[in-house]
């Protein structure tokens, strides 16, 4: 996490074993400061609509232009150029939206306190049993 509230790329993959869970933890709440991948549960997931991320869809397609601004997603006639990431291979986001999958990535941050999933505060659809 950036000073500025956004995540940042890592070129490479960083694999996460005991004793450095251990050391993230001993500074506080993780998953504030970083966010975590993994490979997509889909229908194991509350944001997973059937066929897509529901996450990356609304974040790319819901926004007005103010809330665009906020979160510092790229206009359509700006430049997409991808950054470096470790993990585009294996990303569903990238692989549902491409180039502008990565632009929005680093404003979504996974958890900042509450206990609430994307879907339930944006209030698309009905949540899929687990």
């Amino acid at each position: 996490m950036t000073d500025a509230g956004r995540l940042a790329y890592l070129p490479v993959p960083v694999s996460v074993d005991q004793k450095f869970a251990d050391r993230l933890e001993a500074s506080g709440r993780p998953e504030s400061r970083y966010r975590f991948t993994g490979p997509c549960a889909e229908g194991g997931c509350p944001q997973w609509t059937g066929s897509a991320c529901d996450v990356i869809d609304h974040l790319l397609d819901e926004p007005d232009e103010a809330e665009r601004a906020r979160l510092g997603l790229a206009t359509a006639d700006e430049d997409r150029s991808l950054p470096t990431c470790g993990i585009r291979r294996d990303c569903r986001w990238f692989s549902q939206r491409g180039a502008a999958a990565c632009a929005a990535c680093p404003a979504v941050v996974a958890d900042v306190g509450g206990t609430a999933t994307y879907r339930s505060i944006h209030n698309r659809g009905a949540v899929t049993s687990l």
